[in-house]
């Protein structure tokens, strides 16, 4: 089927494209749309990025553009601008030894569209494609491979797996992403090069994993990454086999793609159940998510696993649910981002037909930390002179308990005479 590149590229894009393929062509050089670009286009997707790929070098390439970055130029690779659109072009190329098994010793340019092709990592990213005359280069079957929904290495894949330890990883993320299948050579090849697959940095592997929770479909990563054992290749203490809760599995694939610390947090917990937050710390800062990333996950990791395992699984006290949950979530989001009633409902993984109520309690704006209490340490130390200041934090905390039950109890008046009850108490 031949590829509609009017109706699946962006005006602008189109426009782009062929402005570098002009200038290129003008100037007496080839020019093809290549790899992911062509596969999204021969599944009739619109690419998310445009890359191409020449047998003009680098400063050859240079010449021609306004704008350009030199963003791998070392291996052919610099970013034309246009418009403030990136385009990537890479030179026809040839790669030589990878003895690290990350990445290429050194590559050769001068060489053919045919040789290019030939290095890459499967045959869904080996298509090339000629935006002016129409013609796909399809010389590894890669657009059978699509049509039958399987993912193949171009070439042994022990050897491409040597190459590139992340490439397994790819295979996986895009079985999970594509809803594909992974052919059996290329398969049994992602058993037998885990000692490449160690090799490289934790943080190209998280970035996978994460590039993974972008697709309709995160959990069947996470369930690949478990049968074949990859999370053990990083984190040698795991258990030889993980065996992922389904029921929280699935729920992963339900989660906004905008909470990713909620995505962790349920992989996670469907790999390993309710595990202490210092030994998830501890995994997820061996593999290099952000700072951000690792805290966000802990607070939803804690709300989950409270939620499965305690007596609040479909409770809907409305104190349990302000003081163990949605005061979290205003104290951990508010400087960050705006919660609101949209954000309370992407908590539904988690709260299931609870929500709802949840909803309608922040709606009412209750008061849930002590910053929104009427009484503060100021008003303890002007009425209370003598109450040692190691106790304001008891009182005030004790105040807020109160507020939770009760939000009209958030009146200066009223809880000046609960501080003066607690601090009588405290002292007798």
């Amino acid at each position: 089927m031949p590829i509609d590149i009017q109706s699946l590229v962006p005006d602008q894009n189109l426009k782009h494209l062929f402005q570098i393929d002009s200038a290129l062509k003008d100037a007496g050089f080839e020019c093809y749309l290549v790899g992911g670009s062509v596969r999204d286009l021969v599944m009739g997707q619109t690419p998310k990025e445009f890359d191409l790929t020449t047998n003009a070098e680098p400063n050859q390439v240079k010449r021609l553009f306004r704008t350009v970055i030199d963003t791998g130029i070392d291996h052919g690779t610099v970013t034309v601008v246009l418009d403030k659109i990136n385009y990537e072009i890479t030179t026809y190329r040839i790669d030589k030894d990878y003895t690290d098994g990350r990445r290429p010793d050194h590559v050769e340019f001068g060489t053919t569209l045919s040789e290019d092709l030939k290095r890459r990592d499967f045959t869904m990213n080996g298509l090339a494609f000629d935006i002016k005359t129409g013609v796909l280069v399809d010389e590894h079957f890669g657009q059978k491979d699509i049509e039958q929904k399987t993912i193949r290495t171009i070439g042994d894949p022990i050897k491409r797996f040597t190459e590139d330890g992340l490439r397994p990883i790819r295979a996986l993320r895009f079985a999970s992403t594509l809803d594909f299948i992974i052919e059996r050579e290329t398969k049994n090849a992602i058993h037998q090069t885990k000692h490449i697959t160690k090799k490289i940095s934790l943080e190209r592997f998280q970035d996978e994993v994460l590039k993974s929770f972008l697709g309709s479909k995160p959990s069947r990563m996470i369930q690949l990454l478990a049968e074949e054992n990859i999370f053990q290749i990083f984190l040698t203490n795991l258990s030889n086999r993980l065996v992922p809760n389904k029921p929280i599995l699935e729920r992963l694939d339900t989660i906004s793609k905008e909470l990713t610390g909620m995505q962790l947090a349920f992989a996670f917990y469907a790999l390993l159940g309710e595990i202490p937050s210092k030994d998830l710390e501890t995994i997820l800062r061996t593999l290099k998510f952000s700072g951000q990333n690792t805290k966000d996950c802990l607070l939803f990791f804690e709300f989950l696993s409270r939620w499965e395992t305690k007596q609040n699984l479909n409770t809907t006290d409305s104190f349990l649910l302000k003081k163990d949950y949605l005061a979290p979530v205003k104290r951990h989001f508010q400087k960050r981002i705006p919660v609101d009633s949209q954000f309370i409902q992407n908590l539904s993984p988690i709260f299931g037909a609870n929500t709802s109520e949840m909803i309608r309690i922040w709606e009412e704006n209750p008061p849930l930390l002590l910053t929104d209490l009427l009484f503060n340490g100021n008003h303890l130390s002007e009425s209370f002179p003598d109450l040692p200041k190691t106790n304001y934090g008891i009182i005030l905390n004790q105040l807020l308990d109160l507020v939770l039950q009760s939000p009209k109890e958030n009146e200066y008046s009223r809880l000046l005479r609960h501080s003066a009850d607690l601090i009588s108490n405290l002292i007798n």
